[in-house]
């Protein structure tokens, strides 16, 4: 009797132990998912912004930002760069080159430059009316079609149909422009100008 009873107990730890082992071995299978699952996820967190104006949503995250994010930013740069009086042009060049990509800094500050000292020497002001908006996801940029305004002192001097084509890199979660120019309603994007081909 003293014998079944001690065969009965060691058979129980024996159980208790097999069990245990699986249970163990359950749980650094369950641990090697969820980090495998954490790891994968961890790189594609999406942040939702809203704007100030909550015209629409847009989402950015560590590798690419929506549409709609390039949109919203392109309408704001060509303001800051075309909606400009000779009083303001020095701050809103100032604010503008604070985005401008740091290898295309150069390029940006010399065109603003000249840009800003014959408006400031003529006395120009100018007001660029966005009527449409094209955005090359792929390759990050916005063309910006509308109508250019042109005042010389107080007088209306000119209204012209243009496009403005702004581009961009995503750099370490933020978004610089890297280049800005006047182009064609043909040619929104200016690929086939001749002087960017060289």
């Amino acid at each position: 009797m003293l014998f079944r009873k001690y065969i009965n107990e060691q058979d129980n730890h024996t159980q208790e132990r097999s069990f245990l082992r699986l249970l163990v071995a359950g749980l650094v299978v369950a641990n090697g998912v969820q980090a495998v699952a954490n790891f994968s996820l961890s790189g594609d967190a999406r942040t939702v912004i809203t704007p100030p104006n909550i015209k629409q949503g847009f989402w950015v995250t560590n590798k690419s930002v929506s549409r709609e994010y390039l949109e919203e930013m392109a309408y704001w740069y060509a303001g800051l760069a075309l909606n400009i009086t000779p009083a303001g042009i020095s701050y809103q060049n100032e604010l503008f080159l604070k985005y401008a990509a740091p290898s295309e800094y150069g390029r940006l500050q010399q065109e603003m430059t000249s840009r800003s000292e014959f408006l400031k020497k003529n006395q120009t002001s100018s007001q660029f009316a966005v009527e449409h908006i094209t955005v090359d996801e792929k390759r990050m940029r916005v063309a910006l079609a509308g109508k250019l305004y042109t005042w010389v002192a107080e007088k209306r001097a000119g209204m012209r149909d243009t496009t403005f084509m702004i581009g961009f890199q995503y750099i370490n979660g933020k978004l610089y422009i890297s280049d800005f120019r006047e182009t064609s309603r043909k040619d929104i994007f200016g690929d086939t100008d001749p002087e960017r081909k060289s």
